[in-house]
């Protein structure tokens, strides 16, 4: 999902990659509530870490807790933390889900707003 909203909101001349500790498939509720933005991400997967781990990033932005150990093997300048839930791990009623992913989502796409007005 952040993959797919940075590339959207970046300009095309961006490198933007996405990769897992451990990847999955896309969640259909993901890519539903993705396309309530007018972003889809039905064409997207993740990738594991250690098929980008050769490359030389400027910024590195973890989503979860649980991955920031991991990534510590990625060449970046810089890392950060977003800390946010995540929402393939969520359980429950479909509406609810929906609602939480879309929480996440906006948290997202906020987070990245403010990532591109950074110099």
């Amino acid at each position: 999902m952040a993959e797919g909203i940075a590339r959207t909101l970046f300009p095309k001349h961006y490198q933007i990659q996405s990769a897992g500790v451990h990847p999955g498939t896309l969640n259909e509720l993901t890519v539903e509530v993705t396309r309530e933005i007018n972003i889809d991400i039905s064409g997207h997967y993740s990738k594991r870490l250690g098929t980008i781990s050769n490359i030389q990033f400027d910024l590195v932005v973890v989503l979860a807790k649980p991955a920031w150990e991991a990534t510590s093997v990625l060449k970046t300048h810089k890392r950060i933390l977003w800390a946010l839930e995540d929402p393939v791990a969520i359980h429950g009623e479909e509406e609810w889900l929906k609602e939480k992913i879309r929480k996440v989502r906006d948290t997202i796409l906020e987070n990245i707003k403010k990532l591109r007005e950074e110099p």
